[in-house]
């Protein structure tokens, strides 16, 4: 079989990817997935059950490896197994996060990358249901030049929030902490309290993956084709001036069984921040010393690739209600360095300056070699300054509310303490070495601390604390409203938990700060081999992902689709 395109990846960015391609009836497009059409799938469709079940036939389920720093644990690791990818089991947040952390791709050496060049793309993938009345009554709110309503992805509010009897109480509570009201979320800044809209089909009160949005409606068209397998390498010859060219994919079905597929114009990668690495490695991309000891033959040496891996560590503190709570609980909190530190902001900004080429040199000795202390240095120089001088928000409180309990999730958004994900050994590409390194810098500790001692407090102020009785997760036991440093740091190592919004494992950054894409999403060394998925982004998000990669991935469409015009003028000549 041989197409124009092959996406090794149906999840959000390739289903993207594949919809936009296909609108030209001219162009062939393959996406090869090994996940299952789960459209009809009541467990996925249903909006009670968002990131609260994760189903063993839908989730990889990875696990990390033993992270010492937090007690020897190995962390569970979900991701979608379905075409939709992680969006048929993720919480459904639709949360996009800082301007300040979309501008610092840009200035990591990414020219264009910022937030005014993706919100039109935001925009053009978003088709949201403005709130009702009751729904504004019921604390929802937003501002009309930040969405879209024409596009493919369906967001909103559900109806149940219509007779919410949360808001008011958290609202004031938020308020009186110094937390004012945030007229929408999704407006380039995050910081204050909220409604943050979901992933969903109000009117059918249905999750809305991106296969509902960007696969169902499009199924048909027959120059589109979906491939159940798993992506085992890309295959590979050399161009006259010495880069790789892809030629196809070879990939494995359900029975194991051994097949290819050919590539007239680009293979896409889009397996996602877990997989895309551990493909690029299996195909003999990457560096060196990784692929020798997974007995591969190096083809480009490209050592960022798998290396820089970010994730936002979460922890949960659960109350039993003391009284029933009605409606959904789409409210949340997000706080910047101020907000944390209050008046010794300026003194921890910095303290934690100071200490930044420690940091570089403790990770980039965590990073297989793959990544300089001096590249590292310069990135988390831009972070720095993204927390304290732009001052983003750099923590999120999640409220939320299931039956008879109540609580809060809380999550430092832009962590210094960085991973990696490779192959384990095995060569196997479904089978990650994931290695998130959580509460490695002493900084993300210590601002961890202080973020939960200000969730605490949130529960045992007025209003909201009339909420709540007695702290059943992890107890008042384990941690008492007076908890001491050491018992919070007891319970931060070990509760923590991935929010699984993991980004950075195949860069868009300059070679010689461990980039492994350009800003074309082009991996860097070949001719037509792209990344397009979460694993490009470069620095992460005061919010969710899952926002970012559609408004990514929609973007990534029209380069490749201007390549196409550039290479048609081309022949023409």
């Amino acid at each position: 079989m041989a197409f124009d395109y092959i996406v090794a990846g149906g999840g959000t960015a390739g289903l993207v990817i594949a919809n936009r391609l296909s609108e030209n009836p001219s162009i062939t497009v393959a996406v090869v997935e090994p996940g299952k059409d789960v459209r009809d799938d009541a467990g996925v469709l249903d909006v009670d059950l968002a990131g609260v079940t994760y189903s063993p036939t839908l989730d990889w389920n990875f696990k990390s490896t033993v992270q010492s720093q937090l007690g020897n644990r190995a962390i569970d690791h979900h991701a979608g197994k379905a075409l939709g990818g992680t969006t048929v089991i993720n919480g459904m947040y639709y949360i996009r996060g800082d301007r300040d952390n979309y501008d610092a791709w840009e200035h990591l050496g990414n020219p264009g990358w910022n937030w005014n060049a993706l919100l039109p793309y935001f925009i053009r993938s978003e088709k949201f249901a403005v709130p009702t009345d009751a729904q504004i009554k019921a604390g929802m709110s937003y501002i009309p030049r930040y969405h879209g309503e024409e596009g493919l992805l369906k967001t909103g509010h559900p109806y149940q929030v219509e007779n919410g009897s949360f808001h008011r109480s958290a609202k004031e509570t938020c308020e009186s902490l110094g937390f004012a009201l945030n007229q929408d979320m999704n407006s380039g800044e995050t910081r204050g309290f909220g409604a943050y809209p979901q992933t969903l089909d109000r009117d059918a009160n249905v999750r809305e993956s991106a296969a509902r949005a960007y696969y169902e409606p499009i199924d048909s068209r027959p120059n589109l084709h979906v491939i159940q397998g798993t992506v085992k390498r890309i295959t590979l010859s050399s161009s006259a001036s010495g880069e790789l060219v892809a030629t196809g994919v070879e990939y494995t079905d359900d029975n194991d069984n051994l097949a290819s597929v050919t590539a007239k114009k680009e293979v896409i990668l889009s397996a996602g921040t877990y997989v895309s690495p551990l493909i690029l490695e299996a195909s003999g991309i990457g560096n060196p010393n990784v692929l020798a000891r997974n007995n591969i033959q190096t083809k480009l040496d490209l050592p960022g690739v798998g290396e820089g891996f970010q994730d936002q560590p979460l922890w949960v503190l659960m109350f039993q209600a003391s009284t029933k709570l009605t409606g959904h609980v789409p409210f949340a909190a997000f706080a910047t360095a101020q907000d944390i530190f209050g008046a010794d902001t300026d003194a921890v900004a910095a303290a934690t300056k100071e200490k930044i080429a420690s940091w570089s040199e403790a990770i980039a000795k965590r990073l297989n070699g793959g990544v300089s202390a001096n590249a590292l240095e310069k990135r988390f120089r831009v972070q720095h300054d993204v927390i304290f001088d732009k001052q983003a928000s750099m923590t999120e409180f999640e409220f939320f509310s299931l039956g008879n309990v109540t609580g809060i999730v809380f999550s430092p958004t832009l962590p210094f303490s960085w991973g990696s994900v490779h192959l384990d050994g095995t060569g196997q590409t479904d089978s990650p070495a994931i290695d998130p390194n959580f509460l490695s810098i002493d900084f993300d500790t210590q601002t961890a601390l202080k973020v939960g001692r200000i969730a605490r407090r949130m529960w045992s102020t007025k209003p909201l604390s009339e909420l709540a009785g007695d702290l059943t997760v992890p107890g008042d036991t384990v941690l008492p409203e007076n908890a001491t440093d050491a018992e919070w740091t007891e319970f931060l190592t070990s509760s923590c938990v991935p929010a699984f919004h993991c980004i950075g494992t195949c860069a868009m950054l300059p070679r010689e700060l461990g980039g492994v894409v350009d800003p074309t999403l082009k991996v860097y060394g070949t001719t037509n081999v792209r990344v397009v998925d979460a694993s490009v982004i470069p620095h992460l998000m005061s919010g969710h992902p899952s926002a970012a990669v559609y408004a990514l991935a929609e973007r990534a469409a029209d380069l490749i689709k201007e390549s196409l015009s550039v290479g048609s003028q081309d022949e023409s000549r």
